[in-house]
């Protein structure tokens, strides 16, 4: 079992990031298989490219890296102030714009990228949800995910590309220690990794939560609608999206689907 260093108290962000690079993916293998996705699409570095959910840079960070013109945004302090500091250690550009999706075009234009990116399981966020509770609707919920992608699909100049992705269909609930947490000066914690699944009213929660020796919980609650891929589907073509499956080897946790226009 892997441990995660800090020397100080990690924020969500910073937990977050480092299961990002040691417990979900392999960066550099990531990185290759967007690329491949990028040329066999005809994706370049003259493209314009935008990540909606840059988060702490993965993977927006290694394309600009990369010499990729990739615009970010994020709606959440935490982990725009990580992104920034990676971007200063990398030594490349540091620019991310505090927005959500539907206030995009107060800083970005319109049918003006070529390619864009709503990863890392961001897009069932797109009604709330994120490190806090909710009343879970699914009308309202639907009514918000469609226009989420009405705006995604006004950002995208014609023959376009959307990468989206989520959790998987058929997700099982569970209650995992995925890693330890080694805080300096401080005794280890287990990281656990927890979801539950309410089938009956359309309720996933999911907790990422440090657990010390004595079985004290601390953690942020992520609630959403129990979005399944033919609702994904369906609002897709609502708005005028083509789209394919793609799996990606590299991500085994949240891959799921590909669009065009």
């Amino acid at each position: 079992m892997k441990t995660l260093y800090f020397k100080t108290e990690p924020t969500f962000a910073e937990l977050w990031d480092a299961c990002l690079y040691n417990l979900l993916y392999n960066e550099k293998e990531y990185t290759k298989e967007i690329l491949d996705v990028f040329n066999s699409l005809g994706i370049n570095t003259t493209s314009k490219i935008i990540d909606t959910s840059a988060g702490t840079g993965f993977i927006a960070l290694h394309l600009r890296e990369k010499g990729f013109d990739i615009d970010c945004m994020d709606l959440m302090q935490d982990e725009i102030d990580v992104f920034q500091r990676k971007a200063k250690q990398m030594n490349v550009d540091d620019s991310i714009s505090p927005l959500a999706w539907l206030d995009m075009f107060n800083t970005f234009e319109k049918e003006s990228y070529d390619f864009v990116f709503c990863r890392g399981n961001s897009f069932v966020f797109a009604p709330g949800g994120w490190n806090e509770t909710q009343e879970v609707s699914q009308e309202r919920c639907l009514q918000e995910y469609k226009k989420t992608l009405q705006n995604f699909y006004d950002a995208m100049k014609p023959g376009a590309y959307l990468y989206l992705d989520k959790f998987k269909d058929g997700e099982i609930p569970h209650r995992d220690i995925v890693a330890k947490v080694d805080i300096e000066g401080g005794k280890p914690k287990d990281l656990v990794f927890y979801t539950e699944i309410k089938s009956e009213i359309k309720e996933r929660s999911a907790a990422m939560l440090l657990v010390d020796e004595k079985g004290n919980e601390q953690g942020l609650p992520n609630q959403m609608y129990l979005l399944e891929n033919h609702e994904v589907e369906s609002i897709l073509t609502e708005v005028g999206f083509t789209f394919k499956r793609i799996d990606l080897k590299s991500d085994k946790i949240f891959g799921y689907v590909k669009n065009n226009i």
